[in-house]
């Protein structure tokens, strides 16, 4: 419990302060908290995974203020997006930690897409899905890459 707790807390704080490091692109960020998500699925198990990611989200948005709001709607549904791919892709495949990260952005990606579709009735906002991808892939291969990392150091089996 007391694991699992701080990963919820480094969590929470990693996706309060990920705004500050833009990349570019207008709504992008790193998913550097899917992290911590990633470690609590390797470490613990797939309901901590849930935990820390869909705790996380509902926590921030509602210190932020922004609970039921559409960005709260996007990083809901994005989240359990991601986080139903890592559990299908880690049982049925053999993906990496890479591989698994980076589809768990691309369907993170894809559940904000839905989520837009669906709130603003414009079936069009898919045209925006290429440039999701196009910066969702490399983040999530460098979230990988993170998790990978750690998991080689911290988590043995």
């Amino acid at each position: 419990m007391t694991v699992l707790t701080m990963l919820l807390g480094m969590a929470m704080i990693v996706n309060m302060i990920e705004p500050v490091f833009v990349i570019g692109v207008p709504g992008v960020k790193l998913g550097l908290a899917n992290v911590l998500g990633l470690i609590a699925f390797y470490l613990l198990g797939v309901k901590e995974l849930f935990i820390v990611n869909v705790m996380r989200v509902l926590i921030v948005s509602l210190l932020r203020g922004t609970l039921v709001g559409t960005g709260f709607w996007l990083a809901f549904i994005g989240t359990l997006s991601s986080c139903l791919s890592i559990v299908f892709f880690h049982k049925v495949t053999k993906m990496s930690e890479i591989g698994i990260s980076t589809a768990s952005a691309t369907f993170h990606n894809l559940g904000q897409i839905g989520v837009i579709i669906f709130i603003t009735n414009m079936p069009l906002m898919i045209t925006w899905l290429p440039v999701m991808l196009l910066t969702g892939v490399p983040t999530g291969i460098l979230t990988g890459y993170l998790v990978k990392t750690i998991n080689k150091r911290f988590i043995t089996d």
